[in-house]
């Protein structure tokens, strides 16, 4: 054989099963809630207590989470499944597909943290209204958590500053030193909003 040849026998050999590779077989997922110590089952098996992290296996279909803690109703998520995009590289090489295929490397999950929100049973109407808001406030900062990053750091009052200054009636400086001080999205959802770390 030729050196070319070589070389291109060790380049498939290298790229092959590339979803197993670099996904793995699971992926791992991160649980925290407005609660601490939230029981986690996965398919109704028990996994773990928020705060935690779980190497979720990784398949084709999706997986439902239960949340349960006493004192709280039951909180039910379904987190999907969907192609990985580095598996389409083995699309032209069988081995490496077949392989993906068998350690489900070719699938990725939506998201790689879930988090769950919990509440009080039997909760009156104010409760529930402040309830609301505070979860509206959460989510915002979840998903908005490096835009508001961004506009502290520079301590300029930008779109996503004015949204939650409006959610949370703070003014800009309060909000500028707690996003600021806030290690990661959750850190901040829950300083907005009052939970106890």
């Amino acid at each position: 054989m030729k050196l070319k040849q070589y070389l291109s026998i060790a380049s498939i050999l290298t790229l092959s099963a590339c979803g197993t590779i670099f996904n793995g077989g699971s992926q791992d997922m991160k649980f925290d809630s407005n609660v601490k110590g939230v029981t986690v089952y996965i398919d109704g098996a028990k996994v773990c207590k928020t705060p935690c992290v779980y190497p979720v296996e990784r398949r084709a279909s999706s997986f439902v989470v239960m949340a349960k803690k006493k004192g709280y109703e039951d909180q039910y998520q379904t987190i999907r499944s969907s192609w990985s995009k580095i598996s389409f590289l083995n699309l032209t090489f069988v081995y490496s597909w077949t392989t993906d295929l068998a350690t489900g490397g070719m699938w990725k999950y939506d998201r790689d943290g879930v988090y769950i929100e919990m509440d009080k049973e039997g909760r009156n109407t104010a409760q529930i209204k402040q309830d609301k808001k505070d979860r509206t406030i959460r989510q915002f900062a979840l998903f908005n958590y490096g835009e508001l990053k961004i506009e502290a750091a520079s301590h300029k009052q930008g779109e996503y500053t004015s949204a939650l200054m409006d959610l949370t009636n703070k003014d800009e400086n309060e909000l500028f030193k707690t996003i600021n001080s806030s290690y990661n999205q959750v850190a901040l959802a829950h300083a907005l909003t009052g939970v106890k770390q």
